[in-house]
């Protein structure tokens, strides 16, 4: 699973990503800071990458007019510090791992799509 953090988080996120094994870039290191929605979306579905984002609206919206994309890990939590986006991140990729064999796209969408409110996480793959 191949990651793309988007500009509303941390970029350290990718690095730690990096270093557990999991590809990532910042949007903000990728030349995408500033940049629509629409268009950051567009860029991780053409390098099929998971969008992570605190921007649950807007991403579960334009994920949900795609029959097939690689997926979004939505952080419902926002103004968290680093280190709490951090663990956010760390028990989404766990989940995926456990019920997803760590690709959102080989799950079925009943296991691979979780929202738990109470702890502000959603994981979702078309």
């Amino acid at each position: 699973m191949q990651l793309l953090i988007d500009e509303n988080l941390s970029p350290r996120l990718a690095l730690w990503a990096c270093q557990l094994g999991y590809p990532a870039e910042a949007a903000v290191h990728v030349g995408l800071a500033g940049a629509s929605d629409d268009c950051v979306f567009s860029q991780a579905f053409n390098r099929d990458q998971v969008v992570v984002t605190v921007n649950v609206g807007d991403f579960m919206t334009l994920a949900a007019g795609i029959d097939l994309h690689p997926g979004v890990i939505a952080l419902r939590e926002a103004e968290l510090r680093t280190e709490q986006q951090w663990q956010r991140l760390k028990e989404a990729l766990a989940y995926a791992e456990q019920h997803c064999g760590g690709d959102l796209l080989k799950g079925t969408s009943k296991n691979c799509r979780k929202t738990e409110k109470g702890n502000g996480r959603n994981l979702t793959s078309s």
